[in-house]
This record gives structure tokens, sequence and C-alpha cells, in this order.
């Protein structure tokens, strides 16, 4: 090689890819440098107009000197080594000038010579998909990404990238394809997702108003980002889409209080509707409690002082009564009587006394209420939640692991979720 060619070889390892700074790929320089010089030739036309391109470059590091003798360089292009020495040069003094525009040549140069190093060449191609990216192209920016991809390109969150050009054209379903390729890739090399990334498949699966998706992605977001917003945004939205009775809504919901996730005005309407100040006075008042102390809701609201009001004069009458209740569900043949205790205990926060009549009433079987149902997986429900409360999360898990219904299942997944990270957290 010649000293042209020498120096080429030079900027071919200091080449870089230009990726938007969110994407960037951390070892995109350590793959340039192991890329290796290849001998190449080169045409004397292009060598004679090269050289004081290079001239002005490195030794007089005159960029605009540099800039305008590379039309003179590009013109004397005869053969594909000598197109890809003016990608290189083009794509560097570009990075120089900050002119993307011919660092957008030079990466065109480059692909189109087929000369670039393999191991180098997807990423050139991911670039031009960047720059069509850019440009609103966004049917040529997924053309050449993916055929990055399909060469075997994995920097700069390609998956990712790929996904955002695939929302931009409304096909959010690939869009949602992508970014969990992108979740599994990034937890493969021992990374951690963005906690944004399951946001957004949980809007582009809302947009599709595809429902396995929406509570797919909502218990992702759990997972990913246990915070009050998001346990409000997946509890509400399951809650939605399963069409859950009044008490299988408020076992969901107990969740979302526990969690700080009660954050309108209207969840606090439901909660108090479910759980009935007329059978659960305790609870609605404490929960009511909890809602006027945030500001959330005003004890200045009518339909809130009343039913405050209402269930705070049967606190008395009904705690009142719990060793009777206790002792008359224990001597029933049957355990339908001892769960209903149970519920009761449970929602003025008896939990261990709740625990000890739900696993009467399982033991006794027979939760069969006056309409013909089967109860059990309610009192497996309670009993779990009651459980949780007294701090047993194995044994919590262990009895949502029982139940067998559709809606109670789904219920199991989302408090399932919560013990799990509970599980996880370091002892005090």
């Amino acid at each position: 090689m010649n000293r042209i060619s020498k120096f080429a070889a030079s900027l071919a390892l200091g080449a870089f890819v230009a990726v938007p700074a969110a994407y960037a790929a951390k070892d995109e320089k350590k793959k340039e440098a192991a890329a290796k010089p290849v001998k190449r030739s080169f045409s004397k036309e292009f060598s004679k107009a090269y050289a004081p391109a290079v001239d002005a470059l490195t030794k007089k590091k005159d960029l605009a000197a540099a800039a305008a003798a590379f039309p003179a360089v590009e013109a004397a292009i005869m053969n594909a080594d000598d197109r890809y020495e003016a990608g290189i040069f083009a794509l560097n003094l570009g990075g120089q000038l900050k002119d993307q525009t011919l660092q957008r040549k030079g990466v065109n140069l480059i692909v189109d010579s087929n000369s670039a190093p393999a191991e180098m060449k997807p990423a050139y191609v991911f670039q031009q998909g960047v720059f069509a990216y850019g440009d609103k192209d966004y049917p040529a920016a997924t053309a050449k990404m993916m055929e990055a991809y399909d060469m075997g390109y994995r920097g700069s969150n390609v998956e990712v990238q790929l996904s955002n050009s695939y929302r931009l054209q409304g096909n959010y379903g690939e869009a949602i394809n992508w970014l969990k390729k992108g979740i599994d890739a990034t937890k493969a090399a021992g990374g951690k997702p963005e906690t944004q990334w399951y946001a957004q498949a949980a809007n582009y699966a809302a947009r599709m108003k595809d429902n396995a998706q929406i509570v797919y992605w909502g218990k992702e977001m759990m997972k990913a980002d246990p915070r009050p917003e998001t346990y409000h945004d997946a509890i509400f939205q399951y809650q939605r889409i399963a069409d859950l009775d009044n008490l299988e809504s408020l076992s969901l919901l107990r969740l979302a209080r526990r969690n700080k996730a009660l954050m309108f005005e209207h969840e606090y309407k439901q909660y108090v509707e479910y759980a009935d100040g007329r059978r659960y006075p305790g609870e609605v008042v404490s929960v009511l409690d909890e809602g006027f102390a945030k500001g959330t809701i005003s004890k200045n609201n009518l339909t809130f002082s009343e039913i405050y009001s209402s269930a705070q004069k049967l606190v008395p009458e009904l705690s009142g009564s719990w060793d009777a209740d206790e002792k008359a569900a224990l001597a029933a043949p049957k355990g339908y009587l001892a769960m209903l205790t149970g519920d009761a205990l449970l929602s003025f926060g008896q939990n261990e006394r709740a625990k000890k009549m739900y696993e009467a009433a399982l033991a006794k079987g027979g939760i069969v209420d006056r309409d013909g149902v089967d109860q059990t997986d309610r009192a497996l429900t309670n009993l779990a939640i009651a459980k949780v409360n007294l701090g047993d999360l194995a044994g919590a898990r262990a009895d949502f692991a029982k139940i067998t219904g559709a809606k109670r299942k789904g219920i199991a997944d989302y408090w399932n979720i919560y013990i799990d990270q509970q599980l996880a957290k370091p002892a005090a």
C-alpha cells in the first residue's frame, strides 16, 4: 500500500457510526478498532485527486480546504476501493464538520462500494436507516434497519429503533413485537430494559384495542416499574377488561389501595360501592378517611359524607358481634358461614381472626352461596389477602395457586406480582 492507502486505513479504523444519543452503542468504537486494515488498489485518477484532500485534513488541519477538495475526490472514483476510501474520508470529515450531509454521502459510498470489512458493513447499513429515520422516511428506515439486523447487527438498540419506525407508520403490532425483542435482548445481555419501553408497548396495545396485549404489558409494567401510577394503570385496565363483579373488583382494589394506587374521585366511589357500607362499614370508613386525608375526595361531597356517616353508625354494631359470629360459623356443618365471617373480619383489619375463619371454611368445604355458586375461590383469595396483611407472603402465594376460576386467577396474578416484589426486597 502506498502512503495514501495507509492513511486511509487509519481513517477507516477511526470511522464512527452516528446514531441518536439515546441509542448509542458503547462498543461501536471497539468494533471499529478491531477491524483489520485491508490492502486496497486505488486508481491513478483517484490517488491524484485524493492526495491534496488528505494533505489538507491531516497536515494542514484545514477542514474547509479538505471539504473543498472532496468533490474532485468523488469525481475521480474509478473502482470499488476508490469508492470505499472516498466514503471513509467523507464520513470522518463530515463528523469533524458536524455536516450530516457529508456523513451520509460517506456512508452511502461505503455501502455502495461493497468493500467494507464484513464485521462493519451491518453498522454502515444501519446508519443508512438512521439517516432515513431522520428524514422521516420510515419505510426506508425500517427496510435498512431490518437489513442490518438480518446481517447480524445488534448495536444501538436496533430492535427499539425498529419499533419506533413501525410505530410511526401506524403498525403497532410490529412496534410491540420489536419492543419485546429489544427488552428480551437487553435482559439476555445482562442489562436492564428502560421502563419507558414497557409503557410504550402498553400504549401501543391500547391503540390496537388488543385486550390480551393490554393485560400482558400492564403486568410487565408493574414488574419493571412498581410505582403507584403503574399499579394504578395496570389494575384499572384489567378491571375494565375482565368484567369483574363487585366482590372480585374489591379484591383487586384492595391491592390498588395497598400500593397507593387509588388516585381519582371516581375510584373511591367504586371502592365504597363494592365494599358497601352496610356490609363492610369499617373498610368503607377507613378508605374514605384515606381519601379525605390525601385530598382526593372531600367531606363536602354529599355522596361521600352520607356514605361515611352511615358506615360509621354501623361500625360498633357489626364489630360487637364477632365472638358470636365466629362461634356460630365454627358450629355450622358447611363452610359458607365461616367464609362470610372471615370476610367481615378481613374488612375490619382483623386479619388473624379472618385467617382462622377462612381456614375453617376450606376445611369444612361446601362453600356454596344461596344461588348455588361455589365460593371456594373467593375464600382462597381473601385468605391469601389476610396472609399478605400478616406478612405471610409465601403462604399467600400458596393459597393463590389453588384458585381455579379464570377471573380470580387473573386477580391472583396481580397480587403475585406484588408478593414477588416484596419477597425480592432485602431483609430489614
